[in-house]
């Protein structure tokens, strides 16, 4: 696991994509850091931690697209899935590459909230369950990205799609507001991601929210397991 884990970490910035990830994201803080903490003033660092859970939904699929669809489309899988190493192995050590650009980019937008300090005196549960909520999302993102990776052959199909799934998980209570089943709409609710991840913008740890994340990453790299198996036995 530790190769593939080194291996995909390093092909995230030979191939720019841990590069544009990281910029997008130290952009999109930098713009609401500026118009909401500097120029309006606000200690309040809920609206920094919002805009980035928007932009995780737009380059978290550029960040997966590629760990399944590319080698697969390339036939360069064959290789890893007939290697002596098992499935859990692989998808564990493509997760955690992903996982560990989500981290390093976290750890460098924290200059914001530093420079808050400095010159502010900023809220700083507010900040922590912020990072936490992010982390957590994130984490959740990049399994769901893996898994649509696993069963597709295109790096665009994969980016789309996640794309579109990442929204409707998003604002899956909110996509029909004057929907008469109740029990549905509960389903609904219960699944949005944006429902869980609001509770650590409001300064509230909830641990049924963290659960709940914890569960849809795990589930989905289950099923990026599966997915991988099938294509392994079916070669074999």
């Amino acid at each position: 696991m530790k190769a593939i884990f080194r291996r995909e970490f390093e092909s995230y910035f030979t191939t720019m994509i841990g590069y544009i990830f990281m910029a997008v994201c130290m952009l999109v803080c930098g713009v609401f850091f500026t118009s909401t903490n500097i120029i309006g003033g606000s200690a309040s660092f809920v609206s920094v931690v919002s805009s980035v859970s928007y932009a995780l939904i737009l380059i978290t699929p550029i960040l997966t697209m590629r760990s399944f669809a590319e080698e697969r489309k390339s036939k360069a899988d064959q290789l890893l899935l007939t290697a002596p190493v098992s499935i859990t192995k692989i998808v564990a050590g493509k997760y955690f590459s992903a996982l560990a650009v989500l981290c390093v980019t976290l750890v460098v937008t924290l200059v914001f909230p530093i420079a808050l300090y400095i010159f502010g005196n900023p809220y700083w549960g507010e900040i922590v369950l912020g990072y936490i909520g992010m982390a957590l999302l994130g984490a959740t993102f990049i399994s769901i990205g893996l898994f649509v990776s696993s069963v597709t052959e295109n790096q665009l199909t994969a980016c789309i799609v996640t794309m579109g799934i990442l929204f409707l998980l998003w604002l899956s209570d909110t996509l029909i507001p004057s929907l008469s089943d109740n029990t549905l709409y509960a389903i609904l609710s219960a699944l949005s991601l944006y429902g869980k991840f609001s509770s650590f913008t409001e300064g509230t740890l909830n641990i049924a929210a963290i659960i709940y994340f914890l569960t849809m990453t795990t589930l989905f790299l289950f099923f990026t397991v599966k997915a991988v198996e099938r294509r392994r036995w079916s070669k074999g």
